[in-house]
């Protein structure tokens, strides 16, 4: 089940990571907050999550916040095109 992930990353990340998270994700929204470096998307899976986090690590990315916005069921309940 994917869901839409907010992951919060202090400091200023290397402009190549907008992209690299781009082309790997869907929903991509990408921000700065006073803490740092806002990344919203959608996460298919959890093996999906470690890979982004992986990512952020090794650009020596310091992770401060991993929250789920949403999961796909519960968009699902709210959409009335929905029949699953």
């Amino acid at each position: 089940m994917g869901s839409t992930q907010c992951v919060v990353v202090s400091g200023p990340m290397p402009s190549a990571v907008a992209g690299i998270v781009r082309d790997r994700f869907e929903d991509v929204r990408i921000s700065t907050a006073p803490a740092g470096m806002v990344i919203e998307c959608s996460i298919p899976d959890q093996a999906a999550l470690r890979a982004l986090l992986t990512q952020l690590w090794d650009v020596g990315g310091a992770v401060l916040l991993v929250a789920v916005l949403s999961t796909d069921s519960e968009r699902n309940r709210h959409d009335p095109t929905h029949h699953g």
